[in-house]
């Protein structure tokens, strides 16, 4: 059985499993523009949700996968450069779990299949590629905008496109700006890339000037709470010397916040209140799976 456990957590580790809270939120969001003012269906928000876990973790693992030389070098402590886990079944694991993924997306009708070929599409370029080139970190960005996206199509097909691209974009330069700061999270200095932390806040909190809700209180309070949880990991990648991966780790919980942000925007208040859970959870894991 602890052979077993090990195992498990083995996998768990090389799919960053602690970040799913993270799809969980954006699942919510993209439901929340497909459903609009009426209530979302558990049983779609579910199936949905189970999907872009699946292929988070797929294009965790071919992360890792690809990346097993470097990593040897840069990061010998994971899973497949440690030797617990061989790239053979790492490569099993990604077509088991996005092909489990794009199963239940097709469960959600042909729309939200057609968004989610599309970014599985994504992920997969990315992978191949990221380490080549530095203008990938668009593609990065994309994954989470493509999963608002893949949500709201499996709610509503056609989309009302406004609300839904308005949001899209925002996750999307959200991800991309701390990725460009991610990627020297192994380096004991980044320059003058830790600026871009200042900026990150302005990506999302925008929103509020083209969606505005029915409930400013709520709204306004998520939105605090999320400008403090963003210049806290900016204090974090500004700091001599940077503390990159803390700040990383702070935007990526930080998911969570933007998502509770948007759903208050978009007057769906007990959602936002699971995304806020979704948080702490996310923190918790964190300190049980590195989330980077």
């Amino acid at each position: 059985m602890s052979r077993m456990r090990a195992t498990v957590m083995d996998y768990a580790e090389l799919g960053r499993v602690s970040n799913l809270p993270t799809c969980v939120t954006n699942v919510l969001v993209g439901c929340a523009v497909g459903a609009g003012a009426a209530s979302m269906a558990p049983l779609t928000v579910a199936a949905v949700t189970g999907a872009i876990a699946l292929l988070y973790v797929a294009g965790m693992a071919l992360n890792d996968a690809v990346d097993a030389e470097i990593d040897r070098q840069e990061r010998p402590k994971r899973p497949i450069p440690s030797g617990r886990i061989s790239r053979r079944a790492a490569y099993t694991f990604v077509v088991v779990t996005f092909l489990l993924g794009l199963v239940l997306l097709a469960a959600c009708g042909l729309p939200a299949l057609g968004v989610g070929l599309i970014l599985a599409a994504v992920i997969v370029v990315y992978d191949v590629t990221h380490k080549k080139h530095a203008a990938t970190v668009v593609l990065m960005g994309a994954c989470r905008g493509l999963v608002y996206l893949v949500a709201a199509a499996a709610v509503a097909w056609p989309l009302d496109a406004m609300p839904i691209l308005a949001l899209a974009t925002a996750i999307t330069l959200y991800t991309v700006l701390f990725t460009i700061i991610a990627r020297a999270e192994t380096e004991t200095t980044i320059g003058g890339i830790g600026r871009l932390s200042l900026v990150v806040p302005l990506t999302v909190l925008p929103l509020a000037a083209f969606q505005q809700p029915t409930r400013w209180l709520g709204a306004a309070l998520a939105g605090l709470m999320l400008l403090l949880w963003l210049l806290r990991s900016a204090a974090n990648a500004l700091a001599k010397p940077p503390r990159t991966i803390r700040a990383v780790l702070g935007w990526l919980a930080g998911f969570c916040l933007v998502d509770a942000y948007f759903l208050s925007l978009l007057n769906h208040p007990l959602p936002a209140l699971a995304a806020v859970v979704c948080f702490l959870l996310t923190i918790w894991g964190h300190r049980r799976i590195l989330g980077t």
